[in-house]
């Protein structure tokens, strides 16, 4: 109640405060619009006084005008009184025609027209162009006093928008305080979707979703005790998961794991961290909107959808996907009988002598290099071997040595005597071989191949434009001649769950490899054709 009365005269007073503000730009765009009309009526008063002086210079030139044809015509009227002298005889004229007479009169009244004429055009010039400033003058006036009308008007619009958008921001911004304390919380279907107290699903910044609604959802068997929660999968071969109550300690097909945050029971329901659902299973999709100033946050699980459009296009029944945990259990079985793998392999040529390389080539253990990291065998800690040798040609770039398995570095060097010393391809070096958990280069490092200490990456500049050289198609030729294949190859992005990745080369052996490239397999499908699950190296499945 406190917060709420100290959260009203808070607003109060940032109203007020505000409201001053807006009063104070008022009373400054009103002196401002006093100054601006102050100045257009003074520039219209100078216009009115510049346009009585000309009309008082004019009626001045006029009454001169008019003196000195006064006094032209009264020297014109004495002239006429004037014989003409003969410039010969000094006597006037006898015969003084009337023509001789009145020539220089009109000779001179021509000059006075035309004196006239150019006097009249100098004034009727200056008059125009103070009319055409007294106009100009005007029409500067009325803008300047619509600018500022416009001014004033646009103050007041302003004025009464922010006043308004204020107290609709007040009051919705108080009213939203009450309305997202809950989360729109959906599991299965939209039309399922209800409203959970904001606390149940998000504490500390970590998203929860309950435990008794994914059993319900998935259809989980549910065993164990009340401290001690175990849900069983009814897909994909019972996977298990157990959760402990208070704890963010959890086991997954008897692999140990850490939550992002310890699980709680509210009611006699658990609730568990939603990140473990994204991380370890697969089959259940879950999906979280943050809250925002108009709209609640939103929490949706649902199972994933295999046909999808035709479900929604066509009305085709759903098909979902089988709910399974992506780390399954480590398992040990006895060794191989070398006859699984017994049939032969053709022969390879070889441009270089590969004598002292034979062994390293064609293991005898043809089996022994098979193990894989992907979604399904994952690792969480290093995979330490005491094998380890340091691999030929690597990078300028690359400081730290480039290590890898010994049997794996051998048959390498091998194959980069080929090519770089026949081929002549050496444009290329190695910048990245076996790798700790600690400095995986992946940012999931559970699913770094590297960790095995088997697969180097190319260098090679520019390294997009890797998958389009002769240099890769020679490794596609030939590198299983050495026991090497391309990891990744860009038609089985679908089983290996990695893009193409024309840079990377893994070794397995030169049968493998032989067999992989005669029936167009990559490793994932090579291991479950011929049931080598069993054999896997991996120490820490998980």
């Amino acid at each position: 109640m406190k917060n709420k009365v100290e959260k009203q005269m808070f607003d109060e007073f940032d109203f007020m405060y505000h409201h001053k503000n807006i009063l104070k730009e008022k009373e400054e765009q009103r002196i401002k619009a006093e100054e601006e009309e102050k100045a257009a009526l003074k520039l219209a008063k100078e216009a009115e006084e510049a346009a009585l002086l000309s009309e008082k210079e004019d009626k001045k030139g006029k009454k001169e005008e008019k003196k000195q044809k006064q006094q032209r015509l009264k020297a014109e009227k004495k002239s006429k009184k004037e014989k003409k002298i003969h410039p010969k005889y000094a006597k006037p004229y006898k015969n003084d025609a009337e023509d001789q007479r009145k020539r220089p009169f009109f000779n001179r009244r021509k000059e006075i027209e035309k004196e006239y004429k150019e006097e009249h055009l100098k004034v009727k010039q200056e008059r125009e162009k103070r009319s055409a400033a007294e106009t100009s003058a005007g029409i500067k006036a009325n803008i300047t006093r619509f600018m500022l009308y416009l001014l004033i008007a646009a103050g007041i619009g302003t004025t009464v928008f922010g006043i308004s958008f204020g107290a609709a921001r007040f009051f919705f911004g108080y009213s939203k305080k009450t309305d997202h304390k809950n989360i729109a919380y959906q599991v299965g279907l939209a039309s399922d979707t209800v409203r959970v107290p904001y606390d149940n699903l998000i504490r500390d910044g970590v998203v929860y979703v309950c435990g008794n609604d994914i059993v319900t959802l998935c259809g989980f068997t549910v065993t164990g005790t009340e401290d001690e929660i175990k849900y069983i999968s009814p897909d994909d071969g019972n996977d298990t998961v157990t959760f402990f109550k208070d704890s963010n300690r959890a086991v997954v097909n008897k692999n140990e794991i850490r939550l992002q945050a310890p699980t709680y029971e509210i009611n006699n329901k658990i609730y568990i961290p939603v990140s473990f659902f994204v991380s370890y299973a697969t089959g259940i999709v879950c999906e979280y909107t943050p809250e925002t100033e108009e709209n609640r946050a939103v929490i949706k699980v649902y199972k994933k959808i295999l046909n999808e459009y035709d479900h929604k296009v066509s009305g085709t029944a759903a098909l979902y996907e089988p709910v399974a945990f992506r780390v399954k259990a480590a398992v040990t079985l006895e060794k191989l009988d070398e006859g699984v793998l017994a049939d032969d392999v053709e022969e390879a040529t070889y441009k270089i002598d590969v004598t002292p390389y034979i062994d390293a080539i064609n293991p005898k253990n043809v089996y022994g290099f098979i193990s894989v990291i992907n979604t399904s065998h994952r690792v969480t800690e290093t995979i330490e071997y005491d094998d380890l040798v340091q691999t030929v040609i690597q990078a300028d770039s690359v400081e730290e040595p480039v290590m890898l398995r010994s049997t794996a570095a051998k048959a390498l060097e091998a194959m980069m005597k080929e090519v770089r010393d026949v081929e002549d391809k050496t444009r290329f070096n190695i910048y990245s071989g076996y790798h700790t958990y600690e400095n995986s280069a992946e940012s999931n490092p559970s699913l770094d191949e590297s960790l095995l200490g088997l697969s180097v990456e190319l260098y090679y500049e520019p390294k997009a434009d890797f998958g389009q050289t002769a240099t890769y198609r020679w490794f596609v030729n030939n590198a299983y001649k050495y026991g090497f294949i391309i990891r990744y190859p860009e038609d089985k992005a679908n089983v290996t769950g990695v893009a193409f990745r024309p840079w990377v080369i893994r070794y397995v052996g030169r049968y493998a490899a032989t067999k992989m490239r005669e029936e167009n397999l990559c490793l994932e499908e090579f291991i479950e054709k011929y049931d080598l699950e069993r054999v896997l190296e991996i120490k820490k499945n998980n």
